[in-house]
């Protein structure tokens, strides 16, 4: 190519140009490998930096052995570090699952953030991330009856932090996995899908923020939930300090055999992983128990202990109520048998409910088979295992029930009739309203046995013990009808003339009149009559 030259020799401007231009070229072509020399050379030696950092501050935050597979720093275009096949074992143990394991990872990092102290990394984002919580918690359970003898204590922390080698801006995990591992051999663990976890200021000497969408398994239902955690302890990971509030909405209660509707509720909680104090709220409109098969609306407010190391609940308060009837728990949640799930014990009292209420969740009727007041004390026991909640739901109390009336026409008519014969007046009218009735109860295998169970209407008390099958829906009972009138005054005509002459045989001390009666049939049905075998022998 040839120079432009004006008269005299001289360069046009034109051409001084161009050879500015490719001067400038050269310069920034150098310019640019010797950038990218020194980056490659950043690059080479941030490397091993920047992983003997990340190992030490995993050893001492974690208090663990430290396996990394890879760890890469690259500088050019932009600063950022990758790697993957890290795994961190509390105290260096092999017996149970690594406490962090993550298959991948990418970060992003200003360059001086790569060389400040502590190394400071923008954004990480993980990829499959396991945490498994070690054993840990309570170390005493009552085997008999599955209660702990006193929910966790809550303790100082006593972990001097370290100051930290490294800090994360926003710390983000899409598809993660959290294990509370048992402590006894060969129970499963308990497992928690978290399908969004934002943490932020990762690293801080005053705990990180965070943000979670997890997978409850049972009920299974979606928690969200935000709050702090940390800063972790190092030397008792059940020690470190979580506090935060959620909401479980639509936990499909079907997931328990037995028991149907939907669930949600809403709480906040605080204190250390071995010891959350959670108070919360629970809606379930459509509650029902598989047997009865009808919904009822049921609200609680709890006051519980968690020790979340484990998953033991210790339910300190709950008022639950059960369309119009308050129900006031107190117990525990906890894990005690080599089955799958948890033994619930509680103590369940009813100061001043509704029987129609309760019935609901025992009988299919369409309509209450009974209604009035209801007074109760019990002890409820619900094993863990596979098998229906009315298998396997064991109680023990006693109850008693206020001006209570039969819905059913048959059975109220003969309450009716009983209660005129009784007073003597075998053609009187108007209504028989049962009073104390009351009696103690025990329930397993889906048979409610009844003992001392009586009952009085104007003129009449029945004395009866027996068995209702919650599932067949039959009842047999048998006992004893006491009657104020003889039993002549309970008829007339013929029927009175025979009466007087059997009345030796049913007497009863003070007046009246005893008989030996039976109760059986389906409960909405029943047949009530003299039991003859028992009415013929002596001394009965």
């Amino acid at each position: 190519m040839q120079e432009a030259r004006v008269p005299g020799g001289r360069l046009t401007p034109k051409s001084r140009i161009s050879v500015t231009t490719r001067r400038n070229l050269v310069a920034a072509f150098t310019l640019i490998l010797i950038c990218g020399a020194i980056l490659l050379s950043l690059a080479t030696r941030l490397t091993p930096y920047v992983r003997n950092q990340a190992v030490t501050t995993f050893n001492e935050r974690f208090q663990s052995d430290v396996h990394l597979d890879v760890l890469q720093v690259s500088a050019f275009p932009r600063p950022e570090v990758t790697g993957g096949g890290l795994q961190l074992r509390h105290n260096g143990r092999t017996d149970v699952p690594p406490l962090i394991k993550i298959d991948t990872y990418g970060a992003s990092a200003g360059l001086f953030g790569l060389f400040s102290s502590p190394v400071r990394l923008r954004t990480v984002e993980l990829s499959g991330l396991e945490i498994s919580i070690p054993p840990g918690g309570m170390r005493h359970v009552d085997a008999e009856n599955g209660l702990g003898a006193n929910p966790p204590r809550s303790q100082p922390s006593g972990d001097p932090q370290t100051p930290a080698r490294f800090t994360i801006d926003r710390l983000v995990s899409r598809a993660a996995r959290l294990e509370i591992i048992p402590r006894e051999r060969g129970k499963l663990p308990r497992t928690f899908e978290i399908h969004d976890l934002v943490m932020l200021r990762v690293g801080h000497g005053d705990g990180s923020e965070f943000e979670a969408t997890l997978t409850n398994p049972t009920p299974k239902g979606l928690i969200q939930t935000r709050g702090t955690f940390g800063p972790w302890n190092g030397a008792e990971p059940r020690l470190t300090q979580v506090k935060g509030d959620y909401v479980f909405t639509n936990a499909n209660l079907n997931t328990i055999k037995g028991i149907a509707g939907t669930l949600s509720s809403t709480g906040s909680y605080s204190g250390a992983l071995e010891r959350i104090d959670v108070k919360g709220e629970t809606n379930a409109p459509d509650f029902s128990i598989d047997v009865a098969g009808q919904p009822v609306p049921l609200e609680t407010r709890f006051h519980a202990i968690v020790d979340g190391t484990n998953g033991n609940t210790w339910l300190e308060d709950v008022q639950a109520r059960l369309a119009e009837t308050v129900i006031v728990a107190k117990g525990a949640v906890v894990r005690t048998e080599d089955v799958k799930g948890r033994k619930i014990t509680l103590d369940v009292t009813i100061a001043d409910g509704r029987i129609e209420d309760v019935l609901k969740l025992a009988v299919k009727a369409e309509r209450p088979l009974m209604t009035g007041g209801i007074r109760l004390d019990t002890r409820f026991v619900l094993p863990a295992g596979d098998q229906d909640v009315v298998d396997k739901l064991q109680l023990a109390g006693t109850f008693k029930l206020d001006r209570a009336r039969f819905t059913n026409v048959n059975v109220q008519e003969k309450i009716n009739t009983l209660s005129h014969r009784g007073k003597g007046q075998p053609n009187g009218e108007g209504p028989g309203v049962v009073s104390n009735l009351s009696g103690r109860f025990t329930l397993k295998n889906a048979s409610l046995n009844f003992t001392d169970l009586t009952f009085s209407v104007p003129g009449a008390v029945v004395a009866l013990a027996g068995t209702f099958d919650l599932k067949r829906e039959t009842i047999d009972f048998s006992g004893h009808l006491l009657l104020d009138a003889s039993l002549a005054e309970t008829t007339t005509g013929m029927k009175a003339v025979l009466a007087r002459i059997a009345q030796p045989l049913f007497s009863r001390k003070g007046g009246g009149s005893k008989l030996p009666i039976r109760i059986s049939g389906p409960f909405s049905k029943p047949e009530f009559g003299l039991d003859v075998k028992r009415a013929l022998t002596p001394g009965d």
